[in-house]
């Protein structure tokens, strides 16, 4: 028997998780659901592709 499986074999197991009922878990969902932070994301993606296009069009005409 190697080393690690001898530690495994010893470890104390974790207890089990209680179950969740269905208003904690929608509670739980919605709660990890971060759409604001997304949006903002997405306007600031938008604005630095469309600064760039607008700086490489500058310079390909000059």
């Amino acid at each position: 028997m190697d080393l690690q499986s001898l530690v495994a074999a010893h470890m104390p197991s974790r207890r089990r998780q209680t179950q969740m009922g269905a208003a904690a878990e929608d509670r739980y969902y919605r709660n990890q659901i971060t759409l604001p932070r997304l949006r903002l994301r997405l306007l600031g993606l938008l604005a630095t592709t469309a600064g760039v296009t607008l700086l490489l069009a500058g310079v390909i005409n000059t």
